[in-house]
């Protein structure tokens, strides 16, 4: 009886936590490396959508703004391929789950929505009202 125990207590050990914790016994099921992609996979998609509002919002504001005051567009587009670079990165690493890539490319476009806040709040400083 104590036998039986311990032979059930160590299969059930050698299974991955979460299916034993949900009560899953099955071993064919998803595994955990798919399920945690998925998950970080939607947590970047969830990011993304929280960020790219802002990131919008104000670059839309600057280029209405900074096109009344110098129709010289190159920093619009400096700002954008530089936001849109980090922001790839930002999800492909964070996908594939690599921490200190992801942070770097974070700050990158973070750096840039501030760098276009600043561009902004100077552009409607200098527009004739």
């Amino acid at each position: 009886m104590i036998g039986a125990r311990q032979k059930q207590r160590s299969k059930s050990s050698s299974q991955h936590p979460v299916h034993t914790r949900n009560g899953n016994n099955d071993t064919n099921s998803t595994g955990p490396d798919d399920e945690d992609f998925a998950t970080r996979v939607n947590g970047a998609i969830i990011n993304d959508s929280e960020n790219d509002t802002y990131f919008l919002i104000l670059y839309l504001g600057t280029a209405i703004f900074s096109y009344s005051v110098n129709p010289d567009i190159v920093r619009m587009v400096v700002y954008g391929s530089i936001y849109l670079t980090a922001r790839t990165l930002h999800s492909t690493m964070y996908a594939l789950g690599f921490q200190l890539p992801r942070t770097m490319s974070y700050l990158a476009g973070l750096l840039c929505t501030f760098a276009i806040s600043l561009d902004l709040v100077i552009t409607m400083s200098r527009s004739s009202n």
